[in-house]
């Protein structure tokens, strides 16, 4: 009775450990690193796209006015933005902070970037489609944001950093998937559903990265916003 005990005993154990923060910490980054050629690849997609967006607005492009005007009127025309800008008038932080990382996490990196994987290939393409659009939607609408104040400044860059970070991990989760089936080698099998299965597996693991970069993106923003509409 006594080692059924103790064997039960060390099995509980083993499964907290394994369990543990610092465990899943470490398989999300061996995860990642798995696929570092990935994320490095959709990185450079978000950073030229972002980039291009930047040098459009900075020199006065009047296409890129044009699609800013567009993009600005289509935000504040969402009843989601209107209601966290509620929110933050009226000091609910909390709730704020709270709808953002829920639609950053379900809509901007699952929905998105991740999911489009089921597809072979053709997920791959959607999800690098999905990131320079992304990309190139966010480096035309910040550099007014940018410029509106130190601490927009501030607000703007720790946002992009963090939000856009996520999405690279997400959207490189999601490109695996996609190719996985294609090139089931890389997980050493030659079963394509084996490959598959163990690409969504790598996916929930990298996933902790994502949310903890988009939880982290969504205090900063909301904070930051929140002291930017206070009047002085």
């Amino acid at each position: 009775m006594l080692k059924i005990k103790s064997d039960g005993l060390s099995i509980y154990i083993r499964m907290a450990r394994e369990s543990s923060p610092s465990s899943l910490f470490r398989e999300a980054f061996e995860a990642a690193r798995r696929i570092k050629s990935i994320v490095i690849f959709t990185a450079v997609l978000y950073a030229i796209s972002f980039i291009a967006g930047c040098t459009l607005t900075s020199i006065g492009n009047s296409y890129a006015s044009e699609l800013e005007e567009e993009i600005q009127r289509y935000l504040l025309s969402q009843e989601i933005f209107a209601v966290i800008l509620e929110y933050l008038r009226t000091g609910n932080l909390v709730a704020a902070i709270l709808i953002t990382f829920t639609v950053n996490l379900c809509l901007g990196a699952f929905l998105t970037t991740t999911l489009p994987g089921i597809l072979p290939l053709l997920g791959a393409i959607g999800i690098s489609f999905v990131g320079l659009l992304r990309g190139f939607v966010i480096g035309l609408t910040y550099p007014q944001v940018l410029g509106y104040s130190p601490l927009a400044f501030i607000v703007g860059v720790g946002t992009i950093l963090l939000e856009l970070g996520a999405y690279v991990f997400s959207s490189a989760a999601g490109v695996n998937i996609s190719l996985a089936p294609i090139f089931p080698a890389r997980y050493e099998t030659e079963s394509r559903m084996t490959a598959f299965k163990e690409a969504w597996k790598d996916a929930a693991r990298i996933f902790v990265i994502v949310i903890i970069l988009l939880g982290l993106g969504a205090i900063w923003e909301m904070v930051g916003i929140y002291f930017l509409i206070q009047p002085i």
